[in-house]
């Protein structure tokens, strides 16, 4: 749980989460209720997933490798979610520096 809140260090983060590799919740912090939290888990993981198979039909097309996703985000008009390998975070995006997130993402993801 320290990790995600590092995240919280961050101006502007509201809620994050990390998941499983089937999608379900590992563990949540901040602003979202159980259910959201899971739903929450459920969509980031698809959303990493998709992005995946994106890469891999890159490479194949391309015939060039280094195609990977290193990093996404959902921009919303008030919130988004940014998220990177099995952690996500929702940010508002008026008070938020999304540098930081996602540099902060990386550092949890190097752990």
């Amino acid at each position: 749980m320290h990790e995600l809140e590092s995240l919280f260090l961050l101006k502007g983060v509201v809620a994050a989460l990390r998941f499983y590799d089937d999608g379900s919740l590992a563990e949540a912090a901040g602003d979202l209720d159980q259910i959201h939290a899971e739903l929450a888990a459920e969509l980031c993981y698809a959303n990493g997933r998709f992005l995946q198979h994106n890469s891999d039909m890159f490479m194949t097309l391309s015939g060039m490798g280094g195609w990977a996703p290193r990093s996404w985000m959902m921009a919303g008009d008030e919130l988004s979610v940014c998220g990177l390998s099995d952690v996500a975070c929702f940010v508002r995006n008026g008070e938020v520096s999304f540098n930081d997130v996602f540099r902060t993402l990386a550092e949890i993801n190097v752990r």
